[in-house]
């Protein structure tokens, strides 16, 4: 769940810096992980809501770390096929080293590869995923006509997204994460262009009909955590969002205030830490929007 172009209000960026030339906090491919450790209580539902077929073969265009790719081959059983691709080496060896080892291949592989050029012949897979990416990738009707030739007549396109409605960190602050959530659209404006990622999350379903795809549908999720987190909530949260997406890199996007306020619920060693108090919670939604190729 990665592409090239780094995400920047999600999990995403380049290892070891960012676009701008902001220091990371950590690699990319850790901050990745932890967010799909965070959803993977709700990540096991939405692939048993998909009900893939045993046995079918299944693509993951930018697999990212490769846990959702692994989360999919377990879902189609010993006689099916998922291959992960990812268009960095770097990526790639890291979804192997943490997924790779759990299923043997053919079961489960992973590869370098490019979702808008992919190297598989026409009708090669029964179904295709793609989790966090789509808005990613600026030329979206080339990505998808590419996702249809590799799938068989009446083949599944699946398009996650996380937060195509902004998810809720702050609980009892709204003016001021409404405000970081605006700075962090800002800080992308560069990479994103003309729609911002969300607007571009949210055209998902208008994306899918516009590539003539047919019976498309949507589901959403709300991931709800509450104090006392479990480990890997509170792990997501304090390193990914409140340490990278909001942490130096959003800094001039905000004025001093915020700033000031953003340090004190977000900083761990904060005696306002937000994440100590007893009430905490957070809300964070995911959409699955499907849709097939003509059979």
């Amino acid at each position: 769940m990665s592409h090239p172009h780094a995400p920047k209000g999600t999990a995403g960026g380049t290892a070891g810096g960012t676009a701008d030339g902001t220091p990371e906090t950590e690699p990319f491919t850790r901050a990745l992980e932890r967010m799909n450790r965070f959803q993977e209580p709700e990540a096991h539902a939405l692939v048993a809501d998909l009900e893939l077929p045993a046995g079918s073969r299944g693509l993951d265009v930018g697999c990212g770390v490769g846990l959702y790719a692994l989360w999919l081959a377990e879902a189609v059983g010993p006689g099916g096929r998922v291959l992960g691709i990812e268009p960095g080496e770097e990526r790639v060896q890291a979804a192997r080293a943490l997924a790779g080892a759990a299923l043997p291949a053919p079961r489960l592989e992973f590869r370098v590869g490019d979702g808008t050029a992919i190297d598989a012949p026409d009708g090669a897979f029964d179904w295709l995923w793609c989790g966090d990416v789509l808005h990613h990738i600026p030329d979206t009707a080339r990505a998808l006509k590419e996702f249809t030739r590799v799938l068989r007549p009446g083949g599944r396109v699946i398009v996650k997204e996380s937060q195509a409605l902004s998810a809720l960190f702050l609980p009892g602050h709204p003016d001021l994460e409404r405000r970081i959530q605006a700075a962090e659209t800002e800080r992308g404006r560069d990479e994103a262009g003309e729609r911002s990622f969300q607007e571009r999350r949210q055209r998902t379903l208008e994306s899918l009909r516009e590539a003539g795809l047919v019976d498309l549908t949507l589901r959403a999720y709300l991931l709800t955590r509450r104090a006392p987190l479990p480990p890997a909530a509170r792990d997501y949260i304090a390193k990914v969002v409140f340490g990278r997406n909001w942490g130096e890199r959003l800094r001039p996007f905000l004025g001093d205030d915020d700033w000031r306020r953003r340090t004190a619920l977000c900083e761990p060693d904060s005696p306002d830490s937000i994440l100590a108090r007893p009430d905490y919670y957070c809300l964070y939604p995911i959409t699955v929007f499907t849709a097939r190729t003509r059979a």
